[in-house]
């Protein structure tokens, strides 16, 4: 999320905040009540949820619900707390044994979805709901590199969307990367 956004993650509380609202930041979820609910944004449940990404053309919050091992989709304009991708999606392209997201970004187009156990960095396309490895080798993790999935990472936390928005910025434990719309990866100066 930007520094401007009225929304944030509280993990070890379970919720999504906002700060628009002082005397109650809750916005989706229950303060202190993990659990994977869809429905109702005040009703469903969220597990340790961790990075925030906003499409504003849907008027979607995307949510890296971390506990949970899947990413969420929160309607805005409904209220609606939705699940969209699960271990089972991911098992469906790759053999892994967990899936943790813990990190977001949204370019309008696609959102990147940095998966620190699994040492890469996954693309969900907003308007076609198509799910895919954008980058490295699942359960390889290293310092490489490359087109796609010749690419290794180790531990990437988080991303953003790159300065000039043609390709995303990948932090790791050993620096940062950026990895473009298409998965080559280049490491950028410190």
């Amino acid at each position: 999320m930007t520094a401007e956004s009225p929304y944030f993650c509280d993990a070890a509380e379970h919720f999504i905040g906002t700060s628009a609202t002082q005397a109650d930041p809750v916005y989706a979820g229950s303060r202190g009540s993990a659990g994977r609910i869809d429905g109702p944004r005040r009703r469903a449940r969220f597990h340790g949820p961790r990075a925030l990404a906003y499409d504003p053309a849907a008027a979607a919050l995307y949510v890296a619900d971390t506990g949970n091992g899947a990413l969420r989709c929160i309607d805005t304009r409904a209220g609606v707390v939705n699940t969209v991708v699960t271990l089972e999606d991911i098992c469906a392209i790759a053999h892994v044994q967990e899936f943790t997201p813990s990190g977001l970004a949204c370019d309008g187009d696609l959102l990147a979805l940095a998966d620190i156990r699994n040492h890469v960095v996954w693309s969900y396309h907003l308007r076609t709901h198509r799910l895919a490895l954008l980058a490295g080798a699942p359960g390889h993790h290293g310092d490489q590199d490359g087109p796609g999935d010749r690419a290794r990472f180790w531990l990437p936390a988080a991303v953003s969307v790159a300065a000039d928005g043609r390709g995303f910025v990948v932090h790791e434990a050993r620096g940062r990367r950026l990895v473009t719309r298409d998965g080559d990866v280049v490491t950028l100066p410190r």
